[in-house]
C-alpha cells in the first residue's frame, strides 16, 4: 500500500510510533517517541490517523 505520506504526519513504523519529518523520494525520516531519528522506505511505514 502506498499512502501519500506528508511531514508532520502521525506514522507507525517497525520502531513505535512517530512524526515524518522530511520526505525525499521513497525514504521518509521519521522522529520516534522515543526522540530517535530514524529513515524508513515508504512500505516500511503506515498511516497512524485511524488512532481516534
Amino acid at each position: 500500500m502506498n499512502t501519500n505520506f506528508q511531514k508532520g504526519q502521525k506514522v507507525l513504523t517497525p520502531d513505535g510510533e512517530g512524526l515524518i519529518e522530511d520526505i525525499i523520494g521513497d525514504k521518509i525520516m521519521v522522529k520516534l517517541n522515543s526522540g530517535q531519528l530514524t529513515t524508513y522506505l515508504s512500505d516500511q511505514i503506515e498511516d497512524d490517523s485511524d488512532q481516534g
